[in-house]
């Protein structure tokens, strides 16, 4: 790119050669792709990630600690535009115009310095879990947010169709804009914040902090991502036990303290205390995993009262193997 872009795509990647060309493709489709740099920061890849990534014209930089929160805050601060895309290696754009669509939103409403996508949707070949992923996250995540049927759907009950803004009052819940191509005004971020934009705390809560802030959003009813997520059973299960260490015991390696931190709303502080007596209940767990099959019309979103228990046992489990000086470590990310 021999002109300076306007906006910079973040992406973390490890080993990520499967999908990565896909979304590579997409970018590159985008109306405005002559005006986005991709920035790839690996975490030492050892299949064609790399490669790939050089021939779709990315810049390939070293992330010594393969972890995707490092490596954001290493593309934060090698960014050259104005905006930043923050869109991992599984995650496709639908359309050739979305990135110029959020672009014309952050025109015409400039109050709005954070834009995220609305719905995700699977891959065609996620997983029994896939679907579970794009719409619920991991089943804690769906308890404190309950979302539903897409952003828009989940956060914006108060805002017109029509209306590309979402606001907030305080305290209120705020979409998870970890990833997922949220879209960021970078500009704006290091003035506002000149002494925390590329410290990792800041980074890993970067959505809640920027929605906050300006008490609105923006999510363009549409603006769709195809989630390349690879989600069997066994791998998914894998995936929620790395999660729950990182949450219990590798908070300041993974930037998780710093999102669960900055979610300060009582409605979430009330509830993260409440997903234990949730799951003892039983009924609400099933209810809610009926209410979802329904919805979606796939019968693998009944296996949510499945998740819910397993992160509750493994939760303890976690907890008595500490007190005992056991060390638990899930495999690391990517692998």
């Amino acid at each position: 790119m021999n002109k300076q872009p306007l906006v910079s795509i973040i992406m973390p990647s490890y080993n990520a050669a499967a999908t990565i060309e896909t979304v590579l493709q997409s970018i590159r489709m985008q109306t405005v792709a002559d005006q986005i740099e991709i920035l790839v920061i690996d975490g030492g890849s050892t299949d064609a990630t790399r490669e790939i990534a050089r021939r779709y014209g990315a810049v390939v930089l070293e992330n010594p600690h393969r972890l995707p929160e490092p490596a954001k805050v290493i593309g934060m601060e090698q960014a050259a535009g104005r905006y930043v895309i923050e869109q991992d290696t599984d995650e496709e754009w639908i359309r050739p115009t979305q990135v110029e669509e959020r672009l014309r939103l952050f025109a015409q409403h400039p109050e709005v310095k954070c834009v995220v996508c609305d719905t995700q949707h699977p891959g065609p070949h996620g997983g029994l879990a896939a679907q579970y992923i794009c719409a619920c996250g991991d089943p804690f995540t769906q308890f404190i947010y309950r979302r539903n049927n897409g952003v828009r759907y989940t956060f914006g009950r108060r805002t017109a169709q029509s209306d590309p803004v979402l606001r907030f009052q305080p305290g209120e819940p705020t979409p998870i804009g970890d990833g997922g191509t949220t879209m960021f005004d970078l500009s704006w971020i290091k003035q506002t914040f000149p002494q925390e934009w590329d410290d990792i705390q800041f980074v890993c809560a970067m959505s809640n902090r920027v929605i906050c802030s300006t008490g609105c959003c923006g999510c363009i009813q549409g603006d769709d991502i195809r989630h390349h997520v690879k989600a069997g059973f066994c791998t998914y299960l894998s995936k929620l036990r790395f999660r729950v260490q990182n949450n219990l015991f590798h908070q300041e390696e993974s930037g998780f303290s710093a999102r669960a931190a900055d979610a300060v709303n009582v409605r979430f502080a009330r509830r993260k205390y409440w997903f234990v007596l949730y799951a003892a209940t039983v009924v609400g767990p099933l209810v809610d995993g009926v209410r979802m099959a329904v919805r979606d019309k796939d019968p693998s979103m009944l296996l949510h009262i499945v998740y819910v228990y397993y992160v509750c046992l493994y939760i303890a489990y976690c907890l008595v193997a500490a007190k005992l000086g056991k060390k638990i470590r899930e495999k690391s990310y990517g692998k």
